[in-house]
């Protein structure tokens, strides 16, 4: 279920951002007007900004990124979970790439309550450091999930 969420909110967003170029390129064209979020956005792209459209609100994820360094993160964020879609579950999940970690934490929780049959107000969530790179993992541990893209 969690997956589905982040699906949809990359949906909306990807949504978002075709509507804005092609509107963008038509004000361009001249067959549009060029309204005053179209210039704004234009202006954010001629500075290297990413539009505050894309990422204010409930649409977007917060990231203080340029606007080169943010699409490659987009792309990598979609991948991410396009694999979790098409292959399944990962070894380990990459933190960053989630609207809502939190959301992934408590999915996590609920998960290990169904499968020991426990209350999950009665869990608590514990991190341990573990000695290797994500590339380095080759299966799941039997208890919780590996995590990695945290900073310090």
């Amino acid at each position: 279920m969690f997956v589905k969420q982040e699906i949809e909110r990359f949906n909306k967003l990807l949504s978002v951002i075709r509507v804005a170029f092609t509107q963008l390129e038509k004000a361009i064209q001249g067959t549009v007007v060029m309204s005053m979020d179209l210039e704004t956005m234009f202006g954010n792209f001629l500075d290297g900004k990413v539009p505050t459209t894309w990422t204010g609100g409930a649409l977007g994820y917060p990231c203080l990124k340029p606007l080169a360094s943010w699409m490659k993160d987009l792309i990598k964020r979609i991948e991410f979970i396009s694999n979790w879609l098409y292959h399944g579950p990962p070894k380990t999940y990459w933190i960053p790439s989630f609207f809502f970690p939190q959301g992934f934490i408590t999915a996590c929780m609920q998960s290990y309550a169904r499968m020991n049959r426990v209350a999950i107000d009665t869990l608590a969530f514990r991190i341990s450091v573990m000695p290797m790179f994500a590339k380095e993992v080759t299966e799941k541990p039997e208890i919780g999930v590996y995590v990695h893209g945290l900073f310090m």
